[in-house]
């Protein structure tokens, strides 16, 4: 069975992706040996250990190209309250998941 590992294809596909990515390159030789205990390490395959490594560094963070409220409304990644408009549903302009009314994403009063 090739699934036996329990994770769905979507991040198959994104690991295979970045081992692919990672092909030649000298980072991708290192092996992961993060802040875990040695008796976690022993447990840890070689290989899983390695393309958790090649994951982390092929796959860049999210970033917004800029902070400028106006351009992101314009660019669609926020609405005109100030809320993404995709993933999670916090609030660019206050930084919570209200906006200024103290109203969530679906316009609900929501405490704190």
């Amino acid at each position: 069975m090739a699934n036996s590992h329990g994770l769905t294809s979507r991040i198959i596909k994104k690991q295979a992706a970045a081992r692919k990515l990672a092909k030649g390159k000298k980072k991708a030789s290192q092996v992961y040996i993060g802040n875990e205990n040695p008796q976690v390490r022993k447990n840890q395959s070689y290989k899983s250990r390695k393309h958790y490594l090649e994951n982390k560094q092929n796959f860049p963070k999210k970033k917004l190209k800029t902070k400028s409220i106006e351009s992101l409304k314009e660019q669609g990644i926020i609405d005109e309250r100030g809320f993404f408009v995709k993933g999670k549903k916090k609030n660019f302009i206050t930084k919570s998941m209200v906006d200024e009314k103290g109203l969530d994403f679906y316009g609900m009063p929501r405490a704190g």
